[in-house]
């Protein structure tokens, strides 16, 4: 299967439904990182929205889950909860199809052939299904994207934890399909837990058997790659042989590794004077838990 950009067919504004379309709402947001209640969340689709009579505008560099901001300028744009200020305007409405003054085109990347069985498609499948054909279509839009663009992974530590997938990823490094890798330490700690000891979380990497001791060897990695200095180091030293890691070190493809940032905003928030300059250490002051402040060093394990 070969990838072609798909043409793009602008809504049809005429039609009834939405040339009587009402203006879209805005309310107030009254804290910051809080949405007014009934908020429009974003979707993975274009988006417009009808700002005057006969005026919608299509949001430029959306994302999914995100909320629409007017700008103080009249312009739209797409923020996420987190960076909501007190002050803001936000769309809100809950309905797609113009009845709020929000239409989200669904329909707009569909070939002829789709369009006419629209109805199927869309009682078959929601937005966070997938079919075999998606995965066609990725392996064809990851070609594109090789040839013509950049691919940047976002990977989760699961990928690590078996060994078809560990070795597939591996693969697609080492074939250039990907540009660079945001994950979080627990992939790096695994993956080299995998490389020395053959295991992940303690078992074996195929068959998910528990190896005597196994719970250590997490740690033993940790151990390991410290004492060489660096992952570089590891891999230079040959320590490190082979794995995602190993893959990404030899073919020089760059990577961030993120501490847990999750528990330590919501389980441990600490005093700015508790916080320390130490690698990829996330400190949360008190005063501000949305304040991250964080001192990365994307080519070392902590």
């Amino acid at each position: 299967m070969n990838f072609t950009l798909p043409n793009y067919t602008l809504p049809d504004f005429t039609t009834p439904h939405l040339a009587t379309a009402p203006v879209v709402t805005f309310e107030r947001v009254e804290k910051d990182g809080v949405a007014p209640v009934n908020f429009h969340a974003t979707t993975i689709f274009p988006e417009y929205f009808k700002l005057a009579p006969n005026a919608w505008e299509l949001i430029a560099q959306s994302r999914m889950d995100s909320v629409v901001v007017r700008t103080t300028d009249g312009q739209l744009v797409v923020k996420e909860f987190r960076k909501l200020q007190k002050g803001e305007w936000v769309v809100v409405g809950r309905s797609e199809n113009g009845e709020e003054g929000i239409y989200v085109h669904t329909e707009g990347f569909l070939s002829l052939e789709e369009g006419l069985d629209k109805f199927a498609f869309r009682s078959s499948r929601s937005r966070e299904t997938a079919f075999s054909i998606d995965y066609d279509q990725l392996y064809a839009l990851l070609e594109h994207e090789k040839q013509n663009g950049q691919i940047i992974w976002v990977v989760g530590p699961a990928v690590v934890f078996d060994h078809d997938a560990r070795e597939a990823f591996e693969k697609l490094i080492r074939q250039g399909y990907v540009h660079a890798l945001l994950a979080g330490n627990a992939l790096a700690t695994h993956d080299i837990e995998a490389a020395l000891y053959g295991t992940a979380l303690g078992q074996e990497l195929y068959r998910k058997e528990a190896v005597a001791y196994g719970h250590y060897h997490h740690l033993d990695a940790i151990n390991t790659v410290k004492a060489a200095g660096t992952i570089e180091h590891a891999v230079e030293n040959g320590v490190l042989q082979e794995g995602v890691m190993h893959s990404l070190v030899t073919t020089k493809v760059p990577y961030v590794l993120a501490g847990s940032i999750r528990v330590m905003t919501v389980l441990f928030p600490v005093s700015l004077a508790m916080c320390t300059k130490k690698p990829r250490t996330v400190c949360v002051p008190t005063r501000n838990r949305r304040q991250r402040l964080l001192d990365l060093q994307p080519n070392s394990i902590q």
